[in-house]
Order: C-alpha cells, then sequence, then structure tokens
C-alpha cells in the first residue's frame, strides 16, 4: 500500500474518534484496520483517550452562563448614564434620516434599482475624496514638520537648544513620576 492512501486511513481514525466519518468510510476503515496495525493501535488509543474524556466529564451547573455573566467587571460604556447616549442616538437618527430622504428622492428619478446603486456609488465617490483629502492633508503636515525641522537643525545653537529642551522635559517627567510613587507609597492603603 502507498504512504500517500495509508496516510487517508489516518485522517480517516481521526475522523471516526471525532465522530464526522461517514458509514461507508468507517466500513473501509475497519476492513483496511483488520491488517493493518499501526491503524488499529490508533483507532484503540483514541477510543481510551475518549472514553477517559467522557469519565471525567465535569457537569455544568444550570446557571453557570449566568453567574459568570454577573461577576464579569461593566465595560466602561456600560457604566454610563443613559443621557449619555442621547446625542450619538441623535446623530444616528439623522444621519438615517438624511440617507433614507436621499434613497428617496434618487428613487423617483432612477427607479428602484438605480437608487441603491447610485447611492452605493456616491458613498464609493464620498469615502475616495475623503482618503484623497486626508492624504493630501498628512502628505502637506509631514511636509511641514519637514521643513520646520530642517530650518530647526541649519543652525548648532538651534540644536543646543532643541536639546536642552528635551533635557528640561525629561528631567520635568522624572520628578513627576518620582512624586507621584512617593505620593503612592506614603498614601495607606484603604481595606
Amino acid at each position: 500500500m502507498s504512504r500517500q492512501r495509508h496516510e487517508v486511513y489516518e485522517e480517516w481514525v481521526e475522523l471516526e474518534a471525532d465522530g464526522f466519518l461517514s458509514p461507508e468510510r468507517r466500513a473501509r476503515l475497519e476492513a483496511h484496520a483488520a491488517d493493518c496495525a499501526r491503524c488499529r493501535d490508533e483507532r484503540q488509543a483514541l477510543a481510551r483517550l475518549g472514553g477517559l474524556l467522557r469519565e471525567t466529564e465535569v457537569a455544568v451547573e444550570p446557571g453557570f452562563r449566568a453567574q459568570v455573566v454577573e461577576r464579569l467587571p461593566a465595560a466602561g460604556w456600560e457604566g454610563r448614564h443613559p443621557r449619555t447616549w442621547r446625542l450619538p442616538f441623535a446623530v444616528f437618527a439623522l444621519l438615517g434620516g438624511l440617507a433614507a430622504a436621499l434613497l428617496g428622492g434618487t428613487s423617483a428619478q432612477l427607479g428602484p434599482e438605480g437608487s441603491m446603486v447610485a447611492a452605493l456609488v456616491a458613498l464609493g465617490e464620498m469615502a475616495r475624496a475623503a482618503l484623497l483629502a486626508g492624504a493630501g492633508l498628512l502628505g502637506a503636515s509631514w511636509k511641514g514638520v519637514g521643513l520646520a525641522m530642517r530650518e530647526l537643525l541649519d543652525s548648532p545653537l538651534d540644536v543646543a537648544a532643541l536639546g536642552f529642551l528635551v533635557l528640561c522635559l525629561d528631567l520635568l517627567l522624572v520628578s513627576l513620576l518620582r512624586r507621584r510613587r512617593a505620593a503612592t507609597v506614603s498614601r495607606p492603603e484603604r481595606r
């Protein structure tokens, strides 16, 4: 028997252990396993493992899922007051109404099939324009930063001033971190 053909039977042994082997293939596997000690041993080992797993299975309590969900910490948005959601819902409703008005207005001109296509094309064009505008703005801002840095690094005096500024900011950050750590160490723990 070829090695490739035997690999098919080895896959079938695994599928049988998982319960995904068709009855026809199971019969062919049993006929093969009668002559192949390797596949027979693998089937027996997987059957023992399956039995062991069934014996050690832990029954889940009926309310387990509810208990776990109840003990999970609340997400940030869950703790917000319902009034904080008024503005996002109002904007969503306004944009939805605007989209419905746009789709309704174009459907009279283009027919029922054309309105959806026209709306999707318009959304695509809007996304394309936003992407181009964003890319242009990003390119212009990086070019501006590059020009400012080039101008700043032209003079040795400016480089020294920049180095001094960075050093001062680093020292300020370190002192703030030390104060914060000292404040947390000196504060007694609450229980």
